[in-house]
């Protein structure tokens, strides 16, 4: 029994350190590009602005797209609360790493936000491939485990992707008590105040010098209308706040693939699936490019090296604190709940490593967007790195999941 452990914590090791290393030696083909001016200045900028405003909204475009359906939002509805229930303790224990301890804001968004894509998707491969999931398998085939895995991990990478692109960059840059909202983004600080003034009717607006009997019914529509206006104004002013080229990919999968019929266009092979098959192929780049990217600015952004408190406060979270947090939750509500969620032992197995691991590759295109400073670019980028060269240590995360999933089942 012992033998056997030792022998999945070995293999999962390995499984782990595979998908870790082919992040790294992306990432430093990209450093040798820059230093040996293969890549130019000007590259390194266009190909960072085509992975935010072109490949990485396809990219999501072409993962949420398949799954956005009423028939998923309603068999999957736990892994989307599990994914927000996730991301606010992450988000809560940034801000006291932020307030308490007097870290810089760019921790919380590399809290919150964990690789929820390529790095589970290349784990789970990979123990399946090695045998590590034999325990789930039962009478269903390995194919069989490694599709639905494949799909509760898309359903919280959706969740995730959504939710970072909505407030990532606001925290990136913000102090984390600045409470991220729409409002904020408006040009006025009391947009709210603003928004309230115009419905009521404030300023209120003179009558004309010269009335007669239908000059009031007028003057009402006229100043009712121009109110409306410029309430939607603001309200539009304040809801661009959240609006990036990730949201706009993401919102639109989402409002093609729940309507039935343009699912079916799109993401069926219907006459449209040319588009979708296309968007696909232009997401594919994003990844490859992004850690480039990452490797160039390496190179070519100044700064110092992140702080060796904040670097162990992140990482002790990330790969151990979370472990216990995610499998503790998903063993409680699957004991509390039983079969009125759906009883599958490979969702409670994703479910309990989904939100381990290592900081998303995405946060560097957040830094883009933010408009940050280089120095926060740096760090983030040297904390990417430093954090994909401690990836084996979810081996240990894996392994217990597998412990405490067969003995729910």
């Amino acid at each position: 029994m012992l033998l056997q452990s030792a022998s999945e914590v070995l293999s999962t090791v390995w499984s782990s350190t595979q998908a870790s290393l082919s992040v790294i030696l992306v990432l430093v083909y990209g450093f040798f590009a820059r230093k040996l001016d293969i890549l130019s200045p000007e590259g390194e900028e266009s190909a960072s602005k085509l992975c935010v405003t072109i490949f990485l909204p396809s990219l999501l475009f072409s993962e949420i797209g398949p799954l956005a359906s009423w028939e998923n939002l309603q068999q999957y509805w736990i892994i989307i609360a599990y994914a927000l229930v996730f991301q606010a303790i992450s988000w809560i224990v940034g801000v006291i790493g932020v307030v308490v301890f007097k870290m810089p804001p760019w921790i919380v968004p590399c809290m919150v936000f964990n690789n929820a894509t390529s790095m589970p998707l290349l784990l789970l491969s990979s123990l399946g491939k090695n045998g590590t999931l034999s325990p789930l398998v039962g009478k269903d085939s390995l194919d069989d485990v490694l599709d639905r895995g494949q799909v509760y991990l898309l359903i919280n990478a959706l969740v995730c992707n959504l939710t970072r692109f909505s407030f990532g960059p606001v925290m990136m840059k913000k102090h984390p008590l600045d409470i991220p909202h729409p409002w904020s983004h408006s040009e006025s600080p009391h947009a709210i105040k603003q928004l309230v003034d115009e419905v009521r009717g404030y300023p209120e607006v003179q009558p004309y010098e010269n009335q007669d009997e239908e000059t009031p019914l007028l003057d009402q529509v006229k100043t009712g209308g121009k109110r409306s206006w410029r309430a939607l104004k603001i309200v539009k002013k304040s809801v661009a706040g959240f609006m990036n080229p990730p949201m706009y990919g993401g919102l639109a999968a989402i409002t093609l693939g729940v309507i039935p019929f343009t699912h079916r266009w799109l993401f069926e092979k219907g006459f449209l699936s040319p588009v979708s098959e296309s968007i696909d192929k232009i997401g594919k780049l994003y990844a490859a490019l992004q850690m480039l990217v990452i490797g160039a600015h390496l190179k070519s952004k100044k700064g110092s090296r992140p702080p060796i408190f904040t670097l162990i406060y992140l990482f002790v979270f990330r790969f151990a604190i979370m472990p216990v947090i995610s499998t503790a939750m998903v063993y409680g509500v699957r004991k509390g709940l039983g079969d009125r969620i759906l009883a599958d032992p490979v969702l409670d197995f994703v479910m309990m490593i989904a939100p381990v691991g290592p900081p998303a590759l995405t946060l560097a295109a957040i830094v883009e967007m933010s408009d940050t400073h280089e120095e926060t670019e740096t760090a983030v980028a040297k904390t990417i790195v430093i954090s994909y060269a401690l990836t084996p240590l979810i081996s240990a995360s894996v392994t217990a999941a597998l412990a405490v999933v067969q003995k729910l089942y």
